[in-house]
């Protein structure tokens, strides 16, 4: 059959699209990637598009993406597929819903990379955040996990509120203990070898109808063989919403305690005052968060906290809420007596709480240290020997000089 030239025309943009498109396959199987990008995914067809973007849109190229769709009954599954036919690096795994850490596992079992970058189905990243992380890595075998500061984000990527500037590295378990400064499943970048040899992600959260801190308990495994190192800029875009698993406060109280008593089950000789500090420390957030929507809620983590560590309910709940109702009455009662009021000057948290994420300077610091209680709390932890030093009876490898950048 011989082919006019008007049809030569019509079909030779599409063949060359198809060779490209081939070229590309090709070129992507040929490649190894060094980093596995694995997103657990339940019917989160509103977000999964804005993930996937920022996952590929990563100035670090040798990659692949693999979500899993944990039985959703939305067009989840269906926005992967259609990805994926033009970017090779996607690739779609499904499974009924056994929950986020069956999820990740399947992802990590299928994963070909060296390293695992986890990243929940509605975050985003920014496009360095992979390249910064990676480059950590490089000529320094103890290293197990890479992580990076956060900013929590709304609906439509708009800055809540950002993570403390924590420069928390090397053997950090303890301080990890005491405080969560990692704050997320999508910040960290994990050597595979370490997160297969601590076990991955456990699974018995969810059967224990306590799903919610998963990460943390897979953080402070690798903590307590490997060191840690800190990209100190805001690359994870953490997003908070009234359908996210992080607005179920009770419930993340709940595995949250499980975990802690898992690792006192594992490092039995470890302080306990550090289990009742991070105890303490959670009630006092999560019934603080509860109180905001459902004060009933609230009651039980809160009387709690007053039994096991009032200071950390004061500070945390008590001092943050008088402080509130105060700067209230300072805007409510001026008006009521037509009294002027004094402009105040511009903070850097409300500098970035006026932009969107992507527009944000990831470098630009809005948010202060930890306060000074916690800070102590931390040189204290630092003091207390750790799993690998009361395992291996030799020094800690602790990065002093982020203690004095971060007043610790």
């Amino acid at each position: 059959m011989i082919l006019s030239r008007s049809s030569m025309l019509v079909f030779r943009p599409v063949a060359l699209r198809l060779s490209f498109i081939l070229h590309q396959k090709q070129a992507f199987f040929d490649m190894q990637p060094a980093v596995s990008v694995i997103i657990p995914a339940y019917n989160a067809e509103k977000t999964i598009r804005h993930t996937l973007q920022s996952a590929a849109s990563q100035t670090f190229k040798q990659l692949e993406i693999i979500v899993v769709d944990d039985g959703s009954t939305d067009r989840t599954a269906e926005i992967v597929e259609a990805f994926a036919t033009s970017d090779p690096r996607i690739s779609l795994l499904r499974q009924q819903n056994q929950g986020v850490a069956v999820a990740r596992n399947l992802a990590i079992h299928a994963a070909k990379g060296e390293f695992i970058a986890p990243l929940d189905a509605d975050d985003v990243w920014h496009p360095t955040k992979l390249e910064k992380q990676h480059s950590l890595f490089q000529s320094r075998p103890s290293l197990g996990l890479v992580y990076a500061w956060y900013r929590v984000i709304d609906d439509d990527d708009w800055v809540i509120e950002c993570s403390p500037p924590t420069l928390a590295r090397g053997d950090v378990h303890n301080w990890l203990l005491v405080e969560n400064f990692i704050g997320n499943a999508s910040s960290p970048l994990i050597r595979r070898s370490v997160l297969t040899a601590t076990g991955g992600y456990d699974p018995s959260l969810r059967a224990a109808g306590a799903q919610g801190a998963e990460d943390l308990q897979m953080q402070l495994n690798i903590a307590a063989i490997c060191d840690y190192d800190v990209v100190p800029e805001y690359l994870i875009g953490y997003r908070r919403s009234l359908s996210s698993m992080s607005t179920r406060y009770v419930v993340m109280l709940t595995s949250h305690r499980i975990v802690l008593e898992t690792v006192r089950t594992r490092h039995p000789k470890l302080a306990s005052f550090l289990f009742r500090w991070s105890d303490g420390v959670a009630s006092a957030y999560y019934g603080s968060e509860a109180a905001r929507t459902s004060p009933g809620a609230a009651i039980a983590p809160l009387v709690h906290a007053t039994r096991i560590d009032p200071a950390a309910l004061f500070h945390v709940f008590a001092k943050p809420s008088a402080q509130d109702l105060w700067r209230r009455l300072c805007r409510f009662v001026p008006r009521i007596l037509a009294v002027k009021q004094r402009m105040v000057p511009t903070s850097p948290h409300s500098i970035c709480t006026s932009e969107r994420f992507f527009d944000a300077d990831p470098t630009f610091i809005c948010q202060p240290f930890p306060p000074e209680w916690l800070r102590r709390r931390v040189q204290v932890a630092l003091k207390t020997p750790t799993p690998r030093q009361l395992r291996e009876s030799g020094p800690r490898s602790i990065d002093r000089s982020a203690l004095v950048e971060d007043g610790a």
